[in-house]
């Protein structure tokens, strides 16, 4: 063996030649004197490890073992290189955006999943590597994720940041910490989310097999949906709403026009309840609407009468359907259609929103004037102490037309669910609902027929 001299990088004091045949070359570097071993693998291109001897014996032996090792997965496909799961995280993220700018993934996407990746997967997991993971790592993970911002890292940061783009340009925007545990459906979201990410870096030859990926089961029962509300409830919450429109319907001596904002913010929440309460549909998928979503139809009736209905396209959750809704919803449609004149001094186009406001932009809550009027109603809680809100018009409509006879199977896919989820969560049909068919009258039937004997 013959000793070479670096040329270039006084680093590199001398550089130890092996046979051809080992295909890997050792070298020492000052001032630790530590051996390293450098190779090259067809298509991964040249590598550098630390062998962390400064022993000629050992390093040889350390160097012939990573050599082999390395020769062994590049042959089955894999990479060489031992990337750390930060960077592979960071690849993942940049493949995520970039298929959301080719329109091949929804926007959310990019706004929601590098955020989870980033302050979950890696604060965890940091420099670990990928391939070295194991199940007992990622059940350390879920108890890290379950107390994040309770006693975790979230818990010394009282706002959340988000980076939003408001007016064409990038805009940090903070929010207060909600502190509590997350929730069955977060957590199954998030094992999805990082079990992609693995299958990723198995892809890319980064790990050879994917460790066991569930979200810890809750073995707790609990009903986890949300409230509706009865018939009676319902057309009380309509009757109220209606009161509280028409306090400013009439307003005088209003120069400032206060009164007459808070008349049609109030007037915009009460076509939110009601056409919310004859669709069922999504309080996502309500503000999505647009003009262009909704076309008016003439159809027979089951008593031969022709009648109007209207017929929405419906776009939530990453998914779109074309959505029946109920006749009462033409009153309110047209409402809005005449507040939007009101506020734009136009009539809607077909991009404009269903739901805006005083300037004719798209909005996105109700959230504090619905909770309001359900004060105001006395309906904001139900009996079992969870608060009502805008999913339980979704209840309230899926209840109703379970009751009147329509089949689970076409239900579930007007308002875009399963027929397990509506026997699961949506039907709030209680036993005391169908009273008469609980008191069939066979005591008294069987007691005649007793006697006759």
């Amino acid at each position: 063996m013959g000793w070479l001299y670096a040329k270039g990088d006084i680093n590199y004091r001398q550089i130890k030649m092996d046979p051809v045949s080992e295909g890997y070359t050792l070298y020492q570097r000052p001032p630790s004197g530590r051996y390293y071993v450098q190779y090259s693998i067809k298509g991964q291109g040249q590598q550098r490890l630390s062998l962390g001897t400064s022993d000629p014996i050992e390093a040889e032996r350390r160097a012939q073992s990573k050599w082999i090792k390395a020769c062994a997965l590049a042959e089955v496909g894999l990479s060489v290189n031992k990337k750390h799961f930060e960077k592979i995280a960071e690849e993942f993220i940049a493949g995520i955006e970039l298929a959301v700018q080719r329109g091949e993934k929804a926007e959310y996407h990019a706004k929601q999943y590098p955020m989870i990746v980033r302050r979950y997967f890696v604060e965890h997991f940091k420099g670990k590597l990928m391939s070295a993971l194991k199940a007992d790592d990622i059940d350390e993970y879920w108890d890290f994720r379950k107390e994040y911002w309770i006693t975790g890292p979230g818990s010394k940061n009282p706002l959340i940041e988000y980076t939003r783009i408001i007016k064409g340009e990038k805009t940090r925007v903070f929010r207060p910490v909600k502190e509590g545990y997350p929730s069955k459906s977060t957590l199954h979201k998030e094992s999805l989310l990082l079990r992609q990410l693995f299958e990723f870096g198995q892809r890319r030859g980064y790990v050879i097999e994917i460790p066991e990926i569930h979200a810890p089961k809750d073995k707790r029962r609990k009903d986890s949906s949300r409230p509706g509300f009865t018939w009676e409830e319902f057309m009380h919450l309509k009757s109220v709403s209606e009161n509280r429109v028409r306090e400013y319907e009439f307003s005088q001596d209003d120069p400032t026009g206060k009164n007459q904002k808070t008349y049609q913010d109030r007037l915009r929440l009460h076509c939110f309840c009601m056409i919310a309460a004859f669709t069922g549909m999504r309080p996502t998928e309500l503000f999505n609407l647009s003009w262009g979503d909704i076309e008016a139809r003439k159809i027979h009736a089951e008593n031969g009468e022709l009648c109007d209905v209207t017929v929405m396209q419906v776009r939530g959750k990453g998914k779109e359907r074309e959505m029946a809704a109920m006749p009462e919803t033409l009153t309110f449609i047209n409402l809005l259609k005449s507040l939007f004149y009101v506020a734009t001094g136009r009539m809607p186009e077909d991009s404009d929103p269903v739901f805006f406001n005083h300037e004719g932009k798209r909005i996105r809550s109700f959230k504090i004037g619905l909770a309001k009027l359900l004060i105001a109603a006395d309906l904001r809680e139900a009996r079992n102490g969870k608060l009502r809100d805008s999913f339980s018009f979704r209840h309230f409509y899926i209840t109703q037309q379970i009751r009147e006879g329509v089949g689970h199977h076409l239900l579930g896919r007007n308002v875009g669910t399963s027929s397990k989820m509506i026997d699961a969560y949506y039907s709030k049909i209680r036993p005391t609902d169908e009273i008469a068919q609980l008191i069939p009258d066979w005591s008294k039937k069987r007691l005649l027929q007793y006697r006759r004997k």
